[in-house]
């Protein structure tokens, strides 16, 4: 089914359980009011009979007149019976109902009743009068109520299907309407292909709605996919060149060696250029594959002490230069992180190698402190630094700076590094200028 379709029924659904509690309520209170206004007819019925059989010698003869104008105006199925307070019938002669005398001591107790008798309704009121007191009993059924009743039932079930249909076709009108928007976002979507990812969708110049915030949160993903898209190209581009520059240089050493006989010191010394190209072609491989297992493989995490950590990569590099600050709180599970150790140290020491190595081996100093980010280790060297236009691709595999590509390397380092710190939920800030150096800031939340 449709989303139309489905929110044009829950909407007629909606809408149908309101009639009913309000058309329900409706039918209630006619019910109750045809009721008490029944009773009040009963009541005034009782007080009339009365009069006209007890009360003609205290009403003066307009008032009496009245009562006789009124007594003939009986009410549907009627029946009248007067007794005294002795419980016995007067004035009319026996009939088909006889009230039973605890009812009549109810009428002397409360001085007066209410109640139904099958669909009877019945008023007992005791009338005090000169000549004794009395106890006048009417019941009546109230066929023009009940008659009243069922046309509005007829009524209500008429309209009530009425304003389902139309509610169905407005539902329907208004779901269309509604889901225009969306219509239209997947009509623009559909241009969109893995050639075209450059296309965003329409937003409006004031983001008023949640589908103005849906397109946006659908071009930021274009435009991530974009992005990616356009990393996967940049790698296997780079990742070309490098693996083919090493090969290149193999396949010329073998056909040049080759071509003809050579002496015996020629032949190692192109037997050595050959393992030195493959050994580059190794670690270009061995480069890529590590770069692809933090991206898909899992690893056990354990608690890691980061300045134990940091200590052991300043102890294996075995530079003098590095100068390392703690600023750390007593407490040692304020820097202790869930972690796995052989990658974080990678991670780190691909940092502070690149420090060394891209400021001549001058001075570098690294910090780790605490604050309510988590743990914080800067690195800061005073090399060749990196220029805006590199800034933001540093993290790409393969990608190397222009003031970088008379340095060794390969430029996976950094794109290995980011994707360690991202699988322990870390964040890599950079700072540099152009011939005074870089400071990167690696922040661990805990």
């Amino acid at each position: 089914m449709k989303v139309r379709s489905r929110l044009s029924i829950q909407f007629t659904l909606m809408f149908a359980v309101l009639m009913l509690v309000v058309l329900t309520g409706i039918y209630l209170f006619a019910a109750h009011n045809r009721v008490s206004t029944f009773f009040e007819k009963l009541d005034d019925r009782a007080i009339t009979v009365a009069q006209f059989y007890l009360a003609q010698d205290n009403l003066s003869k307009e008032n009496f007149k009245d009562v006789l104008r009124k007594f003939p105006q009986s009410l549907s199925g009627e029946t009248i019976r007067i007794y005294n307070d002795h419980y016995q019938s007067q004035f009319i002669p026996g009939g088909a109902v006889h009230w039973e005398v605890n009812i009549l001591k109810q009428v002397i107790n409360q001085r007066k009743i209410q109640f139904f008798q099958d669909d009877r309704q019945v008023t007992g009121i005791y009338y005090k009068d000169n000549s004794g007191n009395f106890i006048i009993m009417v019941a009546a059924m109230d066929d023009s109520g009940y008659h009243y009743l069922s046309d509005l039932r007829l009524i209500m079930l008429f309209f009530f299907l009425v304003a389902l249909v139309i509610t169905y076709v407005m539902g329907s009108v208004f779901s269309k309407v509604a889901l225009f928007p969306i219509v239209n976002i997947t009509r623009n979507l559909k241009r969109i292909r893995s050639s075209s990812l450059d296309l965003r969708l329409p937003i409006a110049h004031k983001k008023t709605d949640e589908i103005d915030t849906l397109s946006v949160t659908i071009n930021q993903l274009l435009e991530h996919l974009e992005q990616s898209f356009e990393s996967q190209r940049s790698f296997i581009a780079h990742a070309s060149h490098e693996l083919r520059t090493p090969i290149t240089t193999i396949l010329g050493e073998a056909e040049t060696t080759l071509v003809m006989d050579r002496q015996k010191n020629e032949y190692q010394f192109s037997l050595i250029n050959i393992i030195r190209e493959t050994e580059r072609l190794n670690q270009i491989i061995n480069s890529l594959t590590e770069l692809v297992q933090t991206d898909t493989a899992s690893y056990e995490f354990h608690s890691i002490s980061m300045d134990e950590l940091l200590w052991e990569i300043i102890d294996e590099l075995s530079e003098e230069n590095v100068y390392i600050q703690y600023n750390l709180p007593a407490n040692r599970s304020k820097y202790t992180l869930q972690g796995n150790r052989q990658l974080l140290f990678i991670g780190i020491n691909n940092i502070i190698k690149n420090a060394i190595k891209f400021s001549g081996k001058q001075k570098v100093y690294c910090a780790l402190f605490c604050n309510e980010q988590g743990v914080n280790i800067t690195i800061r060297d005073e090399g060749i630094g990196i220029g805006p236009k590199d800034m933001s691709q540093i993290f790409q595999p393969f990608y190397r700076a222009s003031n970088a590509l008379n340095f060794s390397g390969y430029g996976i380092g950094l794109s290995l590094t980011h994707n360690i710190v991202k699988l322990h939920n870390g964040i890599i800030n950079v700072t540099s200028t152009l011939h005074k150096g870089t400071t990167f800031h690696v922040i661990f939340p805990q």
